[in-house]
């Protein structure tokens, strides 16, 4: 999915709405072509984007590739809620070609695919 450029700007201001940054200048540090200011770096806004916004979008501001190269285990740390680093671990192991592991019956997180998909099956009397 390619994103116009009003689009991406759009999205600038969906993550911008706490700053007194212009979205404009946001995109010039995205795209590396001005020097980031404090608290804004690329870093920064990409970690708002995997928080703030739907997968699909996030990959198409940012690009396969560069959503590849930056997401690290420092930006997983600074994810919240916490539970997005298991979703994203995962999403960008499969874009990278990793090995991944799928759920054990009996794991944690079985139990919480299981909840979420047959609902409250389990425990009716």
């Amino acid at each position: 999915m390619t994103l116009s450029r009003e689009k991406k700007l759009e999205l600038m201001c969906s993550l911008n709405w706490d700053y007194a940054v212009s979205p404009e200048d946001m995109l010039s540090i995205m795209e590396g072509r001005i020097e980031p200011a404090a608290p804004f770096d690329r870093k920064f806004l990409f970690v708002r984007s995997l928080e703030r916004l739907p997968w699909h979008v996030t990959i198409g501001l940012w690009g396969v590739e560069a959503a590849k190269e930056l997401y690290t285990p420092e930006i997983a740390r600074r994810l919240w809620p916490k539970s997005l680093r298991t979703v994203y671990d995962f999403a960008f192991a499969i874009l990278r070609r990793e090995p991944v592991s799928l759920a054990e019956w009996g794991s944690q997180r079985s139990k919480e695919l299981r909840d979420t998909f047959l609902s409250n099956r389990w425990n009716r009397a």
